[in-house]
């Protein structure tokens, strides 16, 4: 080959390097990228705390107790929450939503004060018709590919009508345009050991479980589940989530994200005062079968019963995003804990959410 030809055929060699080598690099960045899963857990907050109602001495104060709980929930006004919650979605996308104390709220006509013997169908509010129908409103496409009720229970009020909530657990899945997550079989189960109260006017049962969407990203699948563990006893709670890890979590090898309120703080971790057995621990549970929590400390919990007050500050960590077995955060932040995030003057949730991104695999 000739010094000219050899020349010209480097120059053109030379020529195909910057061309070639972005391509490479948007490969690589491709394959990688791929793989993110951008996941969201989210306490939307039934309206009031329900277990003063336990305490009351007779019927005729438990009704009372019962009518200001109800007008509690009122003022806590969820369609104006539904402003702001959907907002932090729309900012955040997730891919998936967790949700935990969905409610639906009924009451029974005028008069009609009988309990479950006449049961109560005039809805007042159901939270997750209206939280879809606000991401609607805001240009956001999401689905509700999983849900399950657990808390149903009706009680008679000084109003002169019985009140009856239906609590759910709930998953969302973002849809249309940009999507990358396919979701395919659901699942839910619940759980064996409950917390239940007596209260003035019956056994106030308190089932809780789990539900959950086997999912794909980039083809990694991956199951996501989202659960709301017992409130009231941490033993309680920490037996429900051994159960969870029994059952449709019981394979290490499958990637699993579980998101939740576990009502359990990593603060609580550890031995008792005498250095003996760890406390009873949902959150420690989790991470003694390989669950990691890829996020930094964030207070979660909890603000005021009425969302207008701002006497009462974040002070636990009980909402949590965890994996297993191999993931990276790639990014995260707390959602609905910024006094800026207020409309109508309440707050969202007496919660804030979490939203991270994960890199599945390895």
């Amino acid at each position: 080959m000739s010094h000219r030809k050899l020349g010209a055929a480097l120059l053109a060699a030379c020529a195909l390097v910057p061309v070639a080598a972005p391509a490479a690099q948007a490969q690589s960045k491709q394959s990688k990228t791929s793989r993110d899963v951008t996941v969201m857990t989210r306490n939307l907050y039934l309206g009031a705390d329900l277990i003063p109602l336990a305490t009351q001495k007779d019927v005729p104060t438990f009704e009372a107790a019962a009518a200001q709980r109800f007008q509690t929930v009122q003022t806590n006004d969820f369609a104006t929450r539904a402003k702001p919650l959907a907002a932090e979605i729309v900012k955040a996308k997730p891919d998936l939503i967790g949700l935990q104390e969905a409610a639906t709220w009924r009451r029974s006509p005028d008069g009609v004060k009988d309990g479950t013997t006449t049961v109560a169908s005039q809805t007042v509010y159901d939270s997750l018709q209206i939280l879809t129908a606000e991401l609607k409103k805001q240009g956001a496409s999401y689905k509700v590919v999983a849900k399950r009720p657990w808390f149903d229970y009706e009680a008679p009020t000084s109003l002169g009508f019985d009140v009856r909530l239906t609590q759910y657990d709930a998953i969302l899945a973002r849809t249309g345009k940009g999507t990358t997550v396919k979701t395919g079989k659901t699942h839910t189960g619940g759980y064996t050991k409950t917390f239940d109260v007596p209260t003035q006017v019956g056994l106030a049962r308190s089932p809780r479980g789990w539900v959950a969407v086997d999912a794909k990203v980039g083809g990694k699948a991956f199951r996501f589940v989202t659960t709301h563990l017992e409130a009231y006893s941490p033993e309680i709670a920490d037996t429900q989530m051994q159960e969870l890890l029994r059952k449709d979590l019981a394979s290490k090898k499958r990637t699993s994200i579980l998101v939740g309120d576990f009502n359990s703080d990593p603060k609580t971790t550890g031995t008792d005062d005498r250095g003996a057995e760890r406390k009873p621990s949902a959150y420690a549970t989790a991470l003694d079968a390989g669950f990691f929590n890829p996020l930094k400390r964030r207070e979660t919990c909890c603000f005021a019963e009425d969302l207008r007050s701002t006497s009462e500050k974040l002070d636990s960590w009980i909402d949590h995003i965890v994996v297993r077995p191999n993931a990276r955060v790639i990014k995260s932040s707390i959602v609905g804990a910024a006094s800026s995030e207020r409309t109508g003057g309440l707050w969202p949730s007496d919660h804030a959410g979490i939203v991270a991104t994960l890199r599945l695999g390895k």
